[in-house]
């Protein structure tokens, strides 16, 4: 894995270039729940830096 950016709110890109996948790939995750984002300025996707190391943990059913 790529090294996180350090500041509070990440692009796409920065996230798919951290988990080596596509942008595309990353919006499916935010699009079905799976990764959690917040828009700016009505357009922008950004994620919270959280929300990226959330999805690391393993979860238990």
């Amino acid at each position: 894995m790529k090294e996180l950016p350090e500041k509070e709110l990440l692009r796409p890109d920065e996230v798919a270039a951290y988990y080596s996948v596509s942008t595309k790939t990353v919006r499916g995750w935010i699009a079905t729940g799976k990764l959690e984002a917040v828009k700016i300025a009505g357009c922008l996707l950004r994620i919270r830096r959280e929300a990226v190391k959330k999805i690391e943990k393993p979860t238990i059913d």
